[in-house]
């Protein structure tokens, strides 16, 4: 009933899991003692490991210890060329609901055609911003996980304060990187509206991808990047243009969404925009 486990900050969380269950059977009371040669000596890594295998003792525990091996090894290779190709190129969350396409299309399940459309002109934000929700913000990383993924599948505005006001109740003022994310996903809402496929945020500068599908009056484009000195570049196909050299007015994240905003509503098709609320 009792197992000793030296060098216990050599191995991984999910090694320690799987030794610390070869004791203890039914009602029988086990005991797992982890000892380190030089405490002070271990790793941040290390340390979390082994705070996280202390912390979760209960039955039904092993997804909770998944969530934190994952948290503190990172991805590996799911994410790299090796294993899944080039995802950097579409990003994780587009290469889940592509991977997630060609499944039902390997089971001959209907695909929805609206699901298609949106997932085909989900726009592309290359933001060099911080945008997360911090360890010392929201502690529990169930808590985090639910809340990328709600926020993820807010679909308006409103939506997006909503949740920003839930966490302001629940977890206290924003800090600047989780008013980052709420801001980087409004970019997105308005991108979409514009079906504006890629935005790059440059040091100085914005640069957008623009191609047919694009809610862009071409005529207005062309006069605003003439009065704003900006420029136009046509591929060689003729069916996708960027536009470059548009100057950045701030750094904050927030600026950005209604620098972006004025710039659509001048070049835009019709009335596509709605300026944010203020959160």
């Amino acid at each position: 009933n009792t197992i000793i486990i030296s060098q216990a900050d050599h191995l991984g969380l999910a090694q320690l899991y799987q030794l610390r269950g070869r004791v203890g059977r039914s009602q029988q009371r086990a005991f797992c003692y982890c000892l380190v040669d030089r405490p002070d000596q271990m790793n941040h890594d290390a340390r979390r490991r082994l705070e996280v295998i202390q912390r979760f003792v209960e039955l039904g525990s092993g997804f909770q210890i998944a969530s934190h091996d994952l948290e503190i090894r990172g991805g590996g290779n799911l994410l790299g060329a090796e294993q899944s190709g080039h995802i950097a190129a579409v990003g994780f969350e587009l290469y889940t609901e592509l991977l997630e396409e060609a499944i039902q299309e390997i089971q001959h399940a209907p695909i929805d055609p609206a699901h298609a459309m949106a997932l085909a002109r989900d726009p592309e934000i290359q933001c060099p911003y911080p945008s997360f929700f911090s360890e010392t913000y929201i502690p529990d990383v169930q808590q985090r996980l639910s809340l990328y993924r709600r926020i993820s599948l807010a679909e308006t505005e409103d939506a997006l304060l909503v949740l920003e006001e839930e966490c302001t109740d629940r977890f206290g003022p924003l800090p600047h990187e989780a008013s980052n994310l709420f801001w980087v996903l409004r970019i997105k809402l308005l991108l979409k509206r514009f079906e504006v496929p890629v935005l790059s945020v440059g040091p100085e500068r914005l640069a957008l991808t623009l191609d047919s599908h694009s809610h862009i009056d071409p005529a207005k484009a062309v006069r605003w990047a003439r009065l704003s000195k900006a420029e136009i570049v046509r591929s060689p196909t003729g069916d996708r243009w960027v536009t470059k050299s548009v100057r950045r007015e701030s750094r904050e994240c927030e600026d950005i969404y209604f620098q972006l905003e004025g710039l659509l509503r001048e070049v835009g098709q019709g009335d596509r925009t709605v300026v944010a609320k203020a959160p």
